[in-house]
């Protein structure tokens, strides 16, 4: 449907269709690891067709902010809100009862035009758990609806002064925005993905070029030029490289937005500049064919529907998607996109022309009103637990965190340790526990055996800080400098107190994987971790450095007579206790979910069993936490059939933990008893 103002751009819409359909990929896992670009072309696209609109009618002394919100209501909400009920809907039918509390809260952010700045409370986007969340895509919405807020009202005041003088601040304004983002990507990423302070300049860049580009003032007849032409088509093809390229080089570990944004963003400039001359250039006339257009028209739709699809089958089938599952996603998103598309999004659009805005402000109000006293309800009622019996609520035992650092102080220095097994800890203790939240995971263990054996001990448990010197986790974007400085300072604490109280035996306990590997194993494809090797790793010099950290560490060891038991960590499993509940819940007791196989596992350790082996010895000993899940064929177990041994993938929950490693601790506490004077 052409735009109300102005000269209606096709080639516009065969943008917007380039950046959803590079959205969808990357999200759908289909090869293109950096589509979530295709977002930050929609921000200049939404920029630069708001200031176009705003200007025409401020050109013609007729706008007004009631007017422009009605349309933005029209244009954005009915659709959001039909989503969010049907995802409210679904959730409430196949969901657990935590996760629909969570859908419940998400919802209420949505319609409250908050989503961003919920997620930017709970989570990243880039990590597993993101995958499961339904609604996680309105964050984007949030930050437009946010900008349409603010926008007009700045834009109102500019305009006053006249069209250079608003584009002058539209220009410091951009400036600013990107050089915050730029500074503070590296201390607080995720305030720049999801905040508008650090987003504005993104939208900014749409605003600016609708005020500059001379072919939206008024279109030329006259730009056929040669060196015209010549400039519109380059504009075109190196703007086209510009959004296509990061497609395929960035990643979910590109710091992200701030300068990586850059290309994008200017690609997307480029490419709008490029079709106000005269016909366009040949890529703009590509993109204006009827295909384009075509899938562009639905570009919003398609936005809306396909996380909430791709989320749900992840939920139930977990990740990676099976191929024929995948496979299904596409139609099936396209026409859930087809029928919001036909049926709410152009109806109300239309619906709406001539009538009062506060009549469409007044409806909207109330339709929202109705979705959060729903919420309200779904979040009262714990998420309606009563939809599934008890034994199959046992099977969502979460992992032990008794001993959490975070829990008892919010500073990153070890001090006040809390004691594990006996506490009596006056004299040299015998044991410390060092580790992340899988040492927290495998806890209870440690605990129920040093009291079985009279062995007192202490625990540095603090989650994602891994129990080497120097060691941090390279590559996430929720983790990199502030959290390096943050795991360093607790390492340096932990060594003190080593220093000082002089412990006999130090277990360290991590997904060292996760080290090693980055942020890949959080994606749960075992398959692709499976064809990692040392020289994948080697790349990135994370074995150095844990190798660095550990010969540091043992030179503190030496100097205080303390042996060292390094613990591998348990088989991180393609099976969720979701899936396992849910498929009891759908299919009966009967259902068995094979867990990973001991090759599939020992590839993922290699890099990691290489690094402490090649320095094992008489003070320092490893033990592999994974032989007791895997049976005679070679398939490891993740749980009974009244009880799972995770929490999640990696995980092991509190049953796991004293079922499985509890024998385990019990023969190893067994061999360093005579070191600590048990009772």
């Amino acid at each position: 449907m052409p735009p109300a103002h102005g000269n209606y751009r096709a080639d516009i819409d065969g943008l917007r269709a380039l950046s959803v359909v590079a959205v969808i990929l990357f999200h759908a896992d289909y090869g293109v690891p950096g589509g979530f670009v295709g977002v930050d072309v929609f921000f200049v696209i939404s920029g630069y067709l708001i200031t176009r609109l705003i200007a025409a009618d401020l050109d013609r002394g007729v706008f007004s902010l009631a007017g422009f919100w009605d349309r933005r209501i029209r244009r954005i909400w009915p659709a959001s809100l039909a989503m969010t009920i049907v995802v409210l809907a679904a959730a409430y039918a196949l969901m657990l009862p935590k996760d629909l509390r969570s859908v419940a809260s998400d919802a209420v952010a949505n319609v409250a035009m908050l989503a961003n700045i919920r997620y930017w409370h709970v989570t990243n986007y880039f990590v597993v758990a993101a995958d499961v969340r339904p609604l996680i895509h309105t964050w984007s919405l949030a930050v437009e609806e946010q900008f349409y807020i603010l926008f007009p009202l700045v834009m109102m005041q500019a305009w006053k002064w006249g069209r250079k003088w608003c584009l002058g601040v539209f220009t410091m304004l951009a400036i600013a925005s990107f050089v915050a983002s730029a500074f503070v990507i590296h201390v607080k990423p995720m305030d720049v993905f999801f905040l508008l302070p650090y987003r504005a300049w993104e939208l900014l860049v749409g605003g600016m070029i609708a005020l500059a580009a001379p072919g939206d003032q008024k279109q030329s007849t006259t730009a056929s030029s040669n060196g015209i032409r010549w400039t519109a088509e380059a504009a075109g093809a190196i703007g086209l490289m510009m959004i296509g390229v990061p497609c395929f080089l960035y990643d979910r570990r590109t710091p992200f937005p701030a300068v990586a944004a850059l290309p994008p963003c200017l690609g997307a400039a480029l490419l709008i500049l490029a079709g106000t001359v005269s016909k366009g250039s040949f890529t703009n006339r590509v993109l204006a064919s009827a295909a384009f257009r075509g899938l562009g028209l639905l570009s919003y739709s398609l936005y809306l529907w396909h996380w909430p699809v791709l989320a749900f089958m992840r939920y139930h089938a977990g990740l990676p998607l099976p191929k024929a599952l995948q496979f299904a996603t596409l139609p099936l998103i396209a026409a859930c996109a087809y029928v919001s598309w036909r049926f709410i999004e152009t109806p109300f659009r239309r619906a709406g022309a001539g009538s009062s805005p506060f009549r469409t402000i007044i409806a909207g109000g109330l339709a929202a009103g109705v979705v959060l006293a729903c919420c309200l309800g779904l979040r009262t009622a714990g998420g309606v637990p009563s939809r599934f019996t008890p034994a199959e609520l046992r099977l969502l035992e979460p992992f032990c965190t008794d001993w959490d650092h975070n829990k008892k102080a919010k500073s990153n220095e070890f001090v006040s340790p809390p004691s594990i097994g006996l506490s009596e800890t006056r004299g040299r203790p015998c044991l410390l526990l060092w580790g992340d939240s899988h040492g927290m995971a495998i806890s209870p263990a440690v605990d129920d055996a040093a009291r079985a054996l009279g062995i007192t001990g202490i625990a540095a448990l603090k989650s994602s800080a891994f129990p080497l010197p120097g060691a941090w986790q390279p590559g996430s974007p929720s983790f990199n400098v502030c959290g390096r400085k943050e795991s360093q300072e607790w390492s340096e604490s932990v060594i003190r107190w080593i220093r000082d109280y002089r412990p006999r035996h130090v277990l360290l306990c991590a997904r060292w994987s996760m080290y090693l590997l980055g942020n890949v194993p959080d994606r749960g494809d075992l398959n692709l971790i499976a064809q990692l090797d040392a020289d994948t790793v080697n790349r990135n010099d994370t074995i150095a450095t844990m190798e660095s950290g550990l010969r540091q560490f043992m030179a503190v060891c030496e100097e205080t007579n303390t042996d060292v038991w390094v613990l591998l960590e348990p088989p991180c499993q393609p099976t969720m206790p979701r899936q396992i509940t849910l498929a009891r819940h759908w299919y009966g007791p009967g259902t068995a979910l094979q867990g990973v196989s001991r090759s599939a596992h020992e590839r993922i350790q290699r890099p990691v069993r290489a690094a402490f082996v090649a320095q094992a010895g008489d003070r320092l000993h490893v033990v592999d936490l994974a032989d007791p899940f895997f049976d005679g064929d070679g398939i490891s177990r993740v749980g009974r059939e009244d009880v799972s041994w995770y929490s999640d993938e990696s995980h092991l929950s509190v049953s796991g933990a004293r079922e499985m490693i509890g024998p385990l601790m019990r023969q190893l506490f067994s061999e360093m008893a005579a070191d600590c004077n048990p009772r």
